[in-house]
């Protein structure tokens, strides 16, 4: 699941407010030019093994078919045949289905990572670039601000790279140059404060996020943002990752030497950026850690804020953010706001600006001229092991549709959506709302009263697919000015930004709809968002392998419904479990409830903790949440199905092939440090292992590698 963002500075705040089932961004989810939808239909009929060959769906089929395995077995293991022809589900259940598909999987020099969540969004993409070439091919000029007219002059100001490079930091020379030019603290503060205003970039201090209040979801609350920690927390601490932040210091000097500065003075602002981060980061909370509502909802008046940020002027900032006034101000990571404001001092001053510098040259250097766009690329491909880049024509396209997500989300829900697929998938998630209610019935664990205030949660959580029934406001607020008028990217980038803004602005002091969407419908993902209590399924996820209207039900279910039983499973994870049914943080269990689920979560922890990828051990504090989830899925799946061995066969080949993943080593280490799932082999081998219906249909023994004692079989929800 992967977490959504919007503007730069507000990706992690948005990341801990939703839950999604993709393991990467779509720069990270890099997929071969080449694939096309016929290319995953022959991938999808020919790549799963024939899972009678090698394994029993039934129970009268078992005695025989196991005896031919067993001989098979050894067959292969005398004749030395090929390692993959000797996988058995019995030691690898992921690979045992995998294989086949697996070796037709080859990374291209341009990716880092291929799963199905990655291709497709290739094909969806793909759509989305036809509409972009018949709109620059087609001679016509549209109405001003239509759909039409924003892509096409849109993507004209990403092609112009003359015109690009003439701009170049243009639009935002008068706020680098009050950076670079302060002379106090103060007048560095007040530089900060007004680019973050305006456009909404955050460095060291001065960013914040309008989002749900934690304490009272149906109102706006303002939170103070962070320091950006550049390649982050987990990179700069992490045992196994220094090279990678070697690669990352290169790239800030050469950044700050194509933006003027001498190799000397690069070099040693470098140094002071390195010593400043390292600096923040020891202070700054981990990412499990920013999950935990007991951390991060931390309310102060704007007295208290003075007092944490004795060297800014609270109320000048906060005037010239436009967010004065307000009752309360929610600060999520205190201890790194304290140690902010112990550096924020005169003779920092220096290291202070040529940090902000960075943070600014980073977060606009794909919109910017040739020279930073390439800079970026390059250390983006070198951090995920990404040998060739994608090239101009693919690297425009998929940046106008970045600028643009909700024209293209309109033009996408026109063209490709089906409602009688929405419909079935409709009553696949009232099936699972339902059992997830028996499921928690039966919990001995918890107090009925308790149990009641559950079901009321699965009772009210609001569900949205496909689409949203009005577009969101800042659809028609962006608009594109063209080159002829003066326009560029770079200029229409910070349009974006301000109309962002300026849409938070709108929400605060008014009363949240819970009906609005912040997920384009083209998005390849599936969210749960503790806020509001609801599960979202946006359009593209409805197909192919996710969801085929022509599969069997036991398929349905161990594809598309193991993603709607894991959405519904986060409303009880390690953090949804804290808000209640209207979306308040509200710790709702008994004490002796709470010190149950949290005795069952460090068995959770300790289990994960001992799968590893190339030498190192899964995170299982990190992936808390993503494996109760998965492992409450599986629970409701085969609660669904019962004693049916082959629909359950199905739904565990299903739910195995959905998760079938490739990755270069270097991403995998990103994965490994940086992503609350568990790599997708783990997050099937694992799950199986631990659930009891896997060892009624299939002949698993002790001596087998998928084999898990029942009483150290692990989950919240069994």
């Amino acid at each position: 699941m992967k977490k959504r963002a919007l503007a730069l500075f507000m990706a992690v705040i948005l990341t801990l407010q939703m839950t999604g089932c993709n393991t990467g961004t779509k720069e990270q989810d890099t997929t071969a030019e080449n694939k096309t939808q016929s290319s995953i239909k022959d991938l999808f009929n020919s790549g799963r093994n024939d899972k009678e060959d090698g394994k029993e769906p039934a129970d009268d089929e078992r005695e025989s078919a196991e005896d031919d395995k067993d001989t098979e077995s050894g067959e292969r293991e005398a004749d030395g045949e090929d390692e993959d022809e000797e996988v058995r589900y019995q030691d690898d259940y992921y690979e045992f289905v995998n294989q086949n598909l697996l070796s037709k999987i080859e990374l291209a020099p341009t990716d880092a990572h291929w799963d199905w969540f990655g291709e497709l969004n290739a094909v969806v993409s793909g759509e989305m670039e036809e509409i972009i070439d018949e709109l620059a091919s087609d001679g016509k000029t549209y109405e001003k601000g239509s759909s039409e007219q924003k892509i096409k002059d849109m993507y004209e100001c990403v092609t112009n790279i003359e015109n690009r490079n003439e701009t170049g930091l243009g639009p935002l020379k008068p706020h680098m140059d009050s950076i670079r030019n302060a002379g106090t603290i103060g007048e560095y503060v007040d530089a900060l404060a007004h680019l973050s205003g305006e456009f909404g970039f955050s460095s060291i201090v001065g960013g914040y996020s309008i989002m749900q209040d934690k304490a009272d979801s149906s109102e706006y609350a303002v939170y103070m943002m962070y320091a950006d920690t550049l390649i982050g927390k987990e990179y700069i601490e992490g045992e196994n990752t220094q090279e990678y932040v070697d690669m990352y210091l290169e790239y800030i000097n050469d950044m700050l030497m194509e933006f003027g500065m001498t190799a000397n003075e690069a070099a040693q602002s470098t140094d002071s950026i390195e010593a400043l981060l390292r600096d923040i980061c020891a202070s700054t909370l981990t990412t499990e850690q920013m999950y935990d509502p007991a951390v991060t909802y931390n309310v102060y008046t704007q007295q208290d804020l003075q007092k944490l940020y004795t060297n800014v002027d609270i109320p000048r900032m906060l005037k010239t953010l436009k967010i004065d006034g307000q009752d309360k101000y929610i600060v999520m990571d205190v201890e790194q706001a304290k140690k902010i404001n112990s550096l924020l001092v005169e003779e920092n001053l220096q290291a202070l600006k040529d940090y902000s510098t960075f943070v600014m040259l980073n977060d606009t250097a794909k919109y910017a001229d040739a020279a930073y766009a390439k800079l970026s690329d390059d250390m983006k491909n070198a951090l995920y092991g990404i040998t060739e880049s994608w090239g101009d024509e693919k690297t425009w396209k998929n940046l106008t549709q970045d600028m643009l997500p909700w024209d293209f989300g309109m033009i996408y829900v026109k063209e490709h959506f089906s409602a009688e697929d929405k419909e079935a998938v409709e009553k696949m998630i009232g099936q699972i709302l339902k059992e997830y209610e028996a499921i928690i019935s039966r919990q001995e664990w918890m107090s009925d009263a308790t149990k009641q205030k559950a079901i009321r949660k699965l009772e009210t959580m609001q569900v949205k697919i496909g689409y949203p029934d009005q577009w969101p406001a800042a659809r028609d607020m962006m608009q594109v000015t063209p080159i002829s008028e003066g326009g560029s990217l770079l200029s229409n980038l910070l349009v974006s930004m301000q109309v962002s803004i300026d849409d938070s602005l709108n929400k605060l002091g008014t009363k949240v709809d819970r009906s609005e969407w912040d997920v384009t419908p083209q998005t390849i993902n599936a969210m749960y968002d503790p806020l509001n209590n609801e599960i979202i399924f946006p359009a593209a996820i409805l197909q192919a392998p996710f969801y085929d209207s022509d599969n069997s039900d036991g398929a349905n279910l161990g594809g598309i419904g193991f993603v709607i039983a894991h959405e519904v499973s986060h409303a009880f994870d390690s953090s949804g479990a804290l808000y209640d049914e209207y979306g308040n943080y509200n710790v709702w269990w008994t004490d002796e409830e709470m010190a149950e689920y949290k005795k069952m979560s460090q068995s959770i922890i300790d289990y994960y903790s001992n799968y590893e990828m190339m030498g190192t051990k899964v995170n299982g504090d990190l992936t808390l949440m993503e494996n109760i989830a998965d492992l409450g899925a599986m629970t409701c799946i085969t609660s669904i199905i019962g004693d049916d061995a082959k629909a359950l066969d199905e739904a565990f080949g299903q739910m195995t092939y959905n998760w079938a993943s490739e990755d270069t080593a270097s991403f995998m280490m990103y994965l490994l440090n940086t992503d609350t799932h568990s790599p997708n082999k783990v997050r099937v081998n694992a799950v199986l292992s631990s659930c009891d219906a896997f060892y009624k249909i299939y002949d698993i023994k002790e001596t087998d590698k998928m084999y898990v004692a029942p009483e150290d079989r692990v989950g919240i929800w069994k």
